[in-house]
């Protein structure tokens, strides 16, 4: 934003929301009270108590290692986990395998973290749902013309640029043979905790991946009897891609390969790097420890049909061409990807109309989806590549955002900013030199 945006937003903010004055030039939204709740929330719900990234996988653009150095700097080594990656062919002798950067950090190491980093990292942080944008210029060739995100409590923000980084976006997808199950016998694995209850003894889970595993151990950890259905046998890999994309010997060239293949053909890269979901080895063992227990039963290969439910709630289901019962059926078999499911989005392509390619807007090479209007993280994924909704894809996605609108603050400032001049002028003040000082 320019100083006067500043100053009449800071005016507003001050006047409606009770919020003191602020110069800061990043604003982020979001429906949450604070960074990364929704993340928290579901690793809660599901008991997770490491990361399936790997310590190197993190937000700070700048220092790989520095999620390592803050659990080396608080004494809490022990919460990096030995993933197995070490093991790896392919990565034996990275220096990244040798100080422990494929290690997985554990939820609260990770979450704490975050925490600091976004302490250190200066913006404001408005609770609210965006649920619409405008342009205050209906030329779409005007570079300098403003956007208003409009919250759903009806505050506008304004500003010269919008960075979309909303999560996956579509609907949970259903077996269409389970589709005529009673509602109330159908759970979705995020809505476990509240909806499972002790008369639920018997429980099928539906899902090939992670999420499906991780559905199944909370249903054994309070007590459940488990099938655990697939409709293709479980992978066991360390990371929902492959680990090519990771090592720093071959990951540009994949991003590259892939980028400039037809859209159709990332597409179908898409689906096929990521195949359905895959398990880590721990997570694996794990599932061999409760299957030898006889408190989960693992299906694969198998087809689900929905037959009958009783009055006393039993649901009778058709699996590998046994009739079995079930108290209730949890589906844990992701998302069926479509933009235009978020309300935000929807009114975004009424205005700034783009190609839809299974289901991902076709933005630019610079990740706009209109003029100084981006998108990263999941949503972006056909255009970063299949880790587009991870850690380090979404960190990849942030410096092309970044070079992007440095590239234009110089071009619109012409003769005032020349090539030597210094970037990180507005950044001024935000560290003070004389925290470097040897003093204790």
């Amino acid at each position: 934003m320019n100083d006067t945006q500043v100053k009449n937003a800071n005016a507003f903010m001050g006047r409606y929301k009770g919020v003191g004055p602020s110069e800061k030039r990043v604003c982020v939204i979001d429906p949450k009270d604070t960074w990364l709740r929704s993340w928290s929330e579901n690793f809660s719900r599901l008991g997770i108590e490491f990361l399936r990234s790997p310590a190197m996988a993190h937000p700070d653009h700048f220092d790989m290692n520095a999620l390592l150095a803050f659990a080396i700097a608080n004494d809490r080594e022990n919460e990096l986990l030995e993933s197995g990656c070490a093991n790896i062919r392919k990565l034996r002798g990275l220096g990244q395998t040798e100080v422990g950067l494929w290690k997985l950090p554990s939820t609260s190491l990770f979450e704490d973290f975050c925490a600091q980093l976004a302490q250190q990292l200066p913006h404001d942080y408005v609770k609210g749902l965006a649920v619409d944008l405008k342009q205050s210029d209906n030329n779409d060739n005007d570079e300098n013309a403003d956007f208003t995100v409009i919250v759903s409590d009806g505050t506008e923000i304004t500003c010269k640029s919008v960075i979309l980084a909303l999560g996956p976006t579509g609907t949970a997808v259903v077996p269409s043979k389970l589709s005529d199950a009673p509602k109330d016998r159908l759970i979705a694995w995020n809505l476990m905790r509240e909806k499972l209850k002790p008369s639920h003894e018997v429980v099928l889970v539906v899902g090939g991946g992670l999420t499906a595993v991780q559905a199944a151990q909370y249903c054994l950890r309070h007590g459940k009897r488990v099938y655990l259905c697939s409709r293709r046998p479980l992978v066991e890999r360390h990371f929902d891609i492959g680990t090519c994309w990771f090592n720093l010997r071959s990951a540009n060239k994949h991003i590259s390969d892939f980028y400039h293949q037809p859209e159709a053909d990332r597409l179908s890269a898409l689906k096929e790097e990521r195949g359905g979901g895959s398990v880590p080895p721990i997570y694996m063992e794990d599932v061999r420890k409760w299957q030898a227990s006889r408190r989960l039963t693992l299906v694969q290969d198998a087809e689900l049909e929905y037959l009958r439910s009783t009055e006393g709630g039993k649901v009778f289901v058709s699996m590998d061409k046994k009739e079995l019962a079930f108290d209730c059926i949890i589906l844990a078999c992701g998302l069926k990807q479509e933009c235009t499911m978020s309300p935000l989005v929807k009114n975004i392509q009424e205005k700034f109309p783009v190609k839809i390619v299974g289901g991902f807007p076709s933005i630019s090479v610079d990740l706009e989806w209109a003029k100084n209007l981006f998108v990263v993280g999941a949503l972006a994924s056909l255009n970063v590549g299949p880790d587009g909704g991870n850690i380090m894809g979404a960190r990849r996605a942030a410096s092309i955002v970044a070079n992007t609108l440095e590239c234009k603050s110089w071009l619109r400032e012409g003769e005032n900013r020349g090539a030597l001049s210094n970037p990180f002028e507005l950044l001024d003040g935000v560290w003070d030199e004389s925290d470097e000082s040897d003093s204790e």
